[in-house]
């Protein structure tokens, strides 16, 4: 029960619970009750349920009792009554969804951890899906001197979370404060302990305080030049070699049911047969780890997300492959000899053989900017479908292969390098790119 009293008025008492919080008195399911002797010149309100008590200031003239109207008369009242309420709940409820929530309203979720395989969670957990978007990149690529001036010096603006990118909708807004807090402060928070703070120390700060610590572990990747060289000596000296690379479909078929359930891999990568992995069975896990280990060169994700370097090390360690003695490059190579020019150079004056379903377009391609194409074999059905290629791809004369087909690439690269004695450079997705008119020779 609520009361509002006010001297010289009407003392009003409403039975059930109110409806708002501000003091005034409401009528619920009960009756409005009047005590003591109503002031000379006060009205008084009927109160329909449900409904806030109306009461007319000491002077106010007492309402006259009006004659009831005829019964259409009330319906239309009652009826343009209820689609002037609905009108407005409209407005309200349409105001609602374009005001963006503050991001307090919402506690964030903690962000997990990209070095384990337990950083890949089921979709839908944590503060973002973590669907693999099997990027042909592969990667992005790390921030520049600016970015980490700007993360090694101190100052109260970064305890605010950088700005969302412009233009972003409000939902997306919100949830980038969210996921940027709970990937930041909230790791913070996680080893501070009870009853203490960390003043004036952002969780930038910390970053670069630790990231000095563990510079000594910075292991370099070949540039695209030196890698390019690497290419020209061995079709020079007409030795075999092997360029391979490892993007987010590779990591995948090597987690299913080995760091990662199956179940969880399937969700995450369901473009995996079309790279060319129907199903990871434990036969094409063993033949894809197996041509990482005897590969030349690997490119790895220089991408720090949950599907690349967060599997990249667990599947290593998972396989026995000691990274530290493999030669390494970015698993963007392909792409980096394209923008670096040097692409058409290594091809000038060799014999070349395109494999891949993209064989016939990239082929016409290179023969009308002068590079002696001497095969072109078609699309590559899966992995299963390896050794057939590898025999078909004995019957030819070239020097160096270049090979575009998903996640067989790796294994046909290595076999055509150990058992041909050839070039073989794993081609990728840069084969559409060219063929499509996107990128240019």
């Amino acid at each position: 029960m609520r009361v509002a009293k006010r001297t010289g008025h009407t003392e009003a008492r409403a039975t059930g619970k109110p409806q708002g919080t501000r003091p005034a008195a409401f009528q619920g399911q009960g009756v409005l009750m009047v005590t003591g002797t109503p002031e000379a010149g006060t009205r008084r309100a009927a109160v329909k349920p449900g409904h806030r008590t109306a009461r007319a200031p000491a002077g106010a003239r007492t309402a006259v009792p009006r004659k009831p109207a005829g019964r259409k008369a009330a319906a239309r009242r009652r009826s343009a009554g209820r689609r002037g309420h609905a009108a407005a709940h409209g407005r309200r409820r349409a105001a609602s969804r374009r005001a963006p929530r503050p991001a307090a309203r919402r506690a964030p979720v903690p962000a997990p951890q990209a070095s384990t395989p337990k950083a890949v969670p089921a979709r839908g957990a944590g503060t973002a899906p973590l669907r693999a978007t099997h990027h042909p990149h592969g990667g992005v690529a790390p921030a520049g001197q600016a970015g980490a001036s700007a993360a090694g010096s101190a100052g109260s603006a970064k305890t605010l979370p950088p700005a969302e990118p412009a233009g972003a909708p409000g939902g997306y807004a919100e949830g980038y404060r969210d996921g940027v807090f709970a990937g930041g402060e909230a790791l913070v928070a996680q080893h501070i302990p009870p009853d203490h703070i960390l003043p004036a120390v952002a969780a930038a700060d910390l970053i670069a305080a630790g990231f000095r610590q563990y510079a000594p572990s910075l292991t370099r990747l070949a540039s695209p030049h030196e890698v390019a060289d690497q290419i020209r000596g061995a079709l020079d000296a007409q030795r075999p070699l092997s360029v391979v690379r490892l993007g987010d479909g590779e990591l995948l078929t090597l987690a299913a049911d080995t760091v990662l359930p199956g179940e969880q891999v399937q969700e995450l990568a369901p473009f995996l047969p079309y790279a060319g992995v129907p199903r990871s069975v434990p036969e094409i896990r063993a033949a894809l780890a197996e041509a990482i280990q005897g590969a030349d060169w690997v490119g790895v994700p220089i991408s720090r997300a949950p599907t690349f370097q967060g599997l990249l090390f667990p599947v290593m360690r998972h396989f026995g492959i000691d990274w530290s003695r493999l030669k390494l490059t970015s698993s963007t190579i392909n792409y980096s000899l394209h923008h670096a020019g040097l692409l058409l150079p290594i091809l000038q004056g060799r014999r070349v053989l395109v494999i891949g379903s993209q064989a016939s377009g990239l082929g016409a391609l290179l023969l009308s900017h002068g590079i002696h194409v001497t095969g072109m074999i078609g699309s590559v059905a899966g992995v299963m479908d390896v050794p057939r290629v590898v025999q078909e791809t004995a019957a030819h004369s070239f020097d160096i292969a270049l090979v575009a087909a998903g996640v067989p690439a790796v294994i046909l690269c290595r076999r055509i390098a150990g058992e041909l004695g050839r070039v073989a450079l794993d081609f990728g997705h840069l084969a559409d790119k060219l063929v499509t008119g996107e990128l240019h020779l």
